[in-house]
């Protein structure tokens, strides 16, 4: 994708990009840049990991790729190899933003995973989950999905997810009157979703018609002239 701008720009653009996200480990764009940032950005990291050059020469390459070489080349190199040795893929995350104000572009959060600093699916997760809680309702299994999805490879996060429950009921939650105009979750999600059965296959061999469905499908005789 272009995205409007020429080939050496858009190199300088997306290469601006990948390293504000490997230093912030967050940033906010359009979906557009979000999309091909993310997709650079995980090869990037796959091949960090699976590099088999020396690590002067390794390094060397990676200063033609990243600026701000002397912060995102070590923090590469060493903390998000290390985060991300026991995945092979899903790195980053793009969480959906409201319409950017002025020109409606599509906004988003171009975030890397299990960073524990930025993480905006984190809260947004632990928010649920306290709001469930304090409503005294038990988690649907879409919420438990995503709880266990989100803390499979973190480290001590099980422990941090507690934390920052307990940080989410005391700060959103706080007023009297937080929890009386929120929606209730229900014993059972709305719709379908690839994860869960939770309806029921009705064969349609066995219904019978009715007469009245027999005659109504029944075509109209005209009289031939």
């Amino acid at each position: 994708m272009p995205l409007g701008r020429s080939a050496k720009m858009l190199h300088h653009t997306m290469r601006n990009l990948v390293s504000s996200l490997i230093e912030n480990e967050s940033v906010k764009t359009t979906f557009g840049k979000a999309k091909t940032a993310q997709g650079m950005m995980e090869n990037l990291i796959l091949k960090t990991k699976r590099t088999k050059l020396p690590p002067n020469q390794f390094k060397t390459e990676l200063y033609g790729m990243l600026y701000n070489q002397d912060r995102t080349v070590p923090k590469l190199m060493g903390e998000l190899k290390e985060r991300y040795k026991d995945r092979n893929s899903g790195f980053t995350r793009i969480l959906k933003l409201e319409p950017r104000i002025g020109d409606n572009s599509p906004q988003v959060i171009l975030e890397l995973v299990d960073n524990g600093v930025r993480e905006m699916k984190f809260w947004y997760i632990a928010k649920v989950v306290a709001r469930l809680e304090l409503q005294g309702s038990p988690l649907d299994p879409l919420t438990e999905k995503n709880v266990k999805d989100l803390l499979l490879y973190r480290k001590d996060g099980q422990a941090e997810f507690r934390k920052t429950v307990e940080t989410c009921k005391k700060e959103f939650f706080k007023e009297e009157d937080a929890l009386d105009n929120l929606p209730r979750m229900k014993s059972t999600t709305n719709g379908f979703h690839r994860a869960f059965r939770n309806f029921d296959v009705v064969s349609r061999g066995g219904v019978e018609k009715s007469e009245t469905d027999v005659k109504s499908s029944e075509p109209e005789n005209k009289d031939s002239q």
